[in-house]
């Protein structure tokens, strides 16, 4: 039986299968220049240790911003791709499947803390069709800029409108100056009912009586402990009265 050649070739690309990793950094938001990285800046391919193979693969940053992994281990692993840029950039993680005769199955973003069976974003699965790709190359992704240092807060004067102690100095000194700016302004029959009122009320009592020297306790009548000082002024009233007039009666008698 004779073959063409071009099933001859379709055959030999099928048995060919990728053996090398190629990831690629290019320019983002976060990192605008791929150039400022580090010369120490490498990926490492992690799976579980097992006798007789090394179970850490490491390869360094190159010129044109890409990590190669080379002539992969021939034997079914996944690895975990991990990229280090030193104390600069946090790169996210990715998964790795390996065959058994060392091709590349599939490499998906993969998350920490997760099971390993979850995988993120697909970043590139093998061909049915078995195209020929000996070099499968993805793309590296960025997902911050790592920071040691917490930097100091700036003095805004908008915080201090935040201090309940500030907003309360201002809304007493609003009130001590601008009432007697209503007061002026105020109608005089207004003005008469609100300064009757103003005698009338427990607070101003209770001030007129503690500065007289009545010793009454404000604290108190505000537990309810103690009686108002209204009515300790009506009764001292009604006292007063009976006193009067029962003096003239005894001394008729």
């Amino acid at each position: 039986m004779h073959f063409s050649r071009s099933l001859l070739f379709l055959l030999f690309t099928c048995l060919v299968s990728s053996s090398s990793l190629t990831i690629i950094i290019p320019g983002s938001n976060l990192l605008p220049n791929p150039h400022v990285l580090p010369a120490t800046t490498h990926a490492t391919l992690t799976t579980l240790p097992s006798a007789g193979k090394d179970h850490i693969l490491t390869t360094s940053l190159t010129r044109s911003l890409t990590l190669v992994f080379r002539d992969l281990p021939s034997s079914p692993e996944s690895y975990l791709l991990d990229i280090h840029s030193g104390a600069d950039y946090v790169f996210a993680p990715y998964r790795v499947d390996v065959a058994a005769d060392g091709s590349i199955l599939g490499v998906w973003e993969t998350f920490r803390g997760n099971p390993w069976d979850n995988r993120g974003a697909e970043k590139y699965v093998i061909d049915v069709a078995c195209e020929p790709e000996n070099d499968v190359v993805v793309e590296a992704k960025v997902v911050g800029q790592k920071s040691f240092y917490e930097e100091r807060s700036k003095f805004s004067p908008m915080s201090l409108f935040k201090n309940p102690m500030i907003l309360m100095a201002i809304f007493a000194l609003g009130v001590t100056f601008g009432i007697p700016k209503l007061m002026e302004n105020m109608d005089p029959e207004m003005r008469a009912e609100f300064e009757q009122h103003s005698r009338s009320s427990p607070i101003t009592g209770a001030t007129g009586n503690a500065m007289s020297g009545g010793g009454f306790d404000l604290a108190g009548w505000m537990a309810g402990t103690a009686s108002s000082p209204v009515a300790n002024a009506d009764g001292a009233r009604g006292s007063t009265t009976g006193r009067e007039a029962g003096g003239p009666a005894r001394r008729r008698a």
